[in-house]
C-alpha cells in the first residue's frame, strides 16, 4: 500500500493520528517523524511534529526499525526512545505515558505492546479449541520503548523485556487498503462511545461553528507587556482547526465579551467569517447570526468555558467546553474536551465534528 502514511482516515492523514497521540504525552521530552519523503515531512510539520530527515540508504523496503533508531541516536541523544508506528492509529488516551511508566518502574531494557495470539498451523493439532491453546505474546507494532543501551548495540530487545497487553482494537494496524475501512469504523466507534453518540449524530448537521476567546482560544491568563499593553497567547493548533472547519464548508464566528484589537487581528489572520466583540447577551447575538446565515440553532456548534456561555451552550445543537471549563457547563454540554483553554480544545472539537460528518459522507456514498 504505497504512501499509506498519507492516506485519509476520517479526514486526517494517517500519520496525524500518531502525531496527535504523541502531542498528548507528558513524559516524552521531544517527538519527531523520521522520513525521507518530502511530502510526508511537510504534512507532519503542518500537524505539529519535528521532522528528522532520513537518509535514502535507510528508506529501503528491507530497512529495519532498529537501524533507523540507531541513525536517530547519532543526531538526537536520549536515554529512552519511544517508537510509535503510524500504521497503528488507535491508542487510548494516556497509553504512551502508561507504557513509559511501566518501562521505568520495572527497570527493563525494552517494552512492547501487543496481545496474546492463540494460533497454530493447521495440521499440527487435532481440532484443539483455540481458547485452549497456550498462545504467545505478539508485538503489534503500536508502541515500543527502548533503552539507549540496546539501541547502541543494535538490539531490538534486551534480556529484560516488559509487555503491555492491549485490546484488539488498539492492536489493529493498517497494511492493506481494506484495513483503512476497518480502522475508520473502529475510530468512529471509539469517538462515538467517548461522546455518548452526540458528535456522530449532531456533528453531521453542523453548519455554523462559534466559539469564545478567553478560556477557549486562550488559557484565560492575563498577560501584559512592559508598557502595560495587553497580550494574549493563542494556540496554532486551534488556528488549524478553524481552517479545517472552513474548508469543510462550516461558517465560523467569534462571540466574546472582550473587545480588543488583538482578537480582531487574530480573526482576520484566520479568516473567521463573523466577529462579535463586547457581547453581553450571546444567545441574542447567536439568534441574529443564525438568521443571517440561514441556519437553525440546531445546526450550530458552540464551545465556551464560563458563566456567560452557559445559556447559549444549552440552546445550540452541539455544545462543548474545555477541560478546565466551569462545572456548570460540564454538566450540560454534549462534550467535555480533553484539552484545556488555549491547549487545542477548539481543534479537538472541530475534529470530532468533522469525524461525524466524514462518517455521514461515507455512509451516503456507500
Amino acid at each position: 500500500m504505497p504512501r499509506k502514511n498519507l492516506v485519509d482516515i476520517l479526514g486526517k492523514p494517517l500519520v496525524a493520528w500518531t502525531i496527535q497521540a504523541a502531542q498528548q504525552s507528558r513524559l516524552m521530552t521531544r517527538f519527531a517523524v523520521s522520513t525521507e519523503d518530502e511530502e510526508i515531512a511537510e504534512v507532519s510539520a503542518v500537524w505539529g511534529a519535528d521532522v528528522l530527515k532520513r537518509p535514502n540508504s535507510l528508506a529501503a523496503d528491507d530497512t529495519t526499525t532498529i537501524s533507523v533508531i540507531q541513525n536517530i541516536h547519532e543526531e538526537v541523544r536520549a536515554d529512552v526512545y519511544v517508537v510509535l508506528q503510524p500504521t497503528s492509529p488507535i491508542r487510548d488516551d494516556g497509553l504512551i505515558d502508561r507504557c513509559i511508566q511501566k518501562f521505568m518502574s520495572e527497570d527493563v531494557d525494552n517494552l512492547a505492546t501487543g496481545y496474546i495470539c492463540k494460533m497454530a498451523e493447521f495440521g499440527t493439532h487435532n481440532n484443539e479449541r483455540r481458547q485452549d491453546l497456550e498462545g504467545f505474546f505478539y508485538d503489534d507494532g503500536n508502541i515500543y520503548v527502548l533503552s539507549s543501551e540496546i539501541v547502541v548495540k543494535g538490539q531490538w530487545f534486551g534480556e529484560r523485556i516488559s509487555k503491555m497487553i492491549l485490546g484488539n482494537d488498539q492492536s489493529f494496524e493498517i497494511d492493506e487498503p481494506m484495513d483503512v475501512c476497518v480502522a475508520e469504523a473502529l475510530l468512529a466507534h471509539r469517538i462515538n462511545q467517548r461522546t455518548g453518540g452526540a458528535v456522530e449524530g449532531k456533528g453531521r448537521q453542523v453548519k455554523l461553528l462559534a466559539f469564545d476567546v478567553d478560556g477557549v482560544l486562550t488559557d484565560a491568563g492575563m498577560y501584559y507587556g512592559q508598557s502595560g499593553e495587553e497580550l494574549k497567547k493563542f494556540n496554532t493548533r486551534d488556528g488549524k482547526g478553524i481552517e479545517l472547519a472552513r474548508n469543510a464548508g462550516i461558517t465560523t464566528a467569534i462571540l466574546t465579551s472582550e473587545k480588543t484589537a488583538i482578537v480582531q487581528n487574530r480573526a482576520e489572520k484566520l479568516n473567521i467569517d463573523y466577529v462579535y466583540q463586547g457581547v453581553t447577551d450571546k444567545l441574542s447575538v447567536m439568534n441574529n447570526l443564525a438568521a443571517e446565515v440561514g441556519v437553525d440553532l440546531s445546526d450550530v456548534a458552540y464551545i465556551g468555558d464560563d458563566l456567560n456561555d452557559t445559556e447559549l451552550l444549552g440552546k445550540v445543537g452541539l455544545s462543548a467546553t474545555p477541560s478546565d471549563g466551569i462545572l456548570e457547563n460540564k454538566k450540560i454540554v454534549d462534550y467535555v474536551c480533553a484539552a484545556g483553554g488555549g491547549g487545542g480544545c477548539l481543534r479537538e472539537f472541530v475534529e470530532l465534528i468533522l469525524a461525524g460528518q466524514e462518517t455521514q459522507v461515507k455512509a451516503r456514498v456507500g
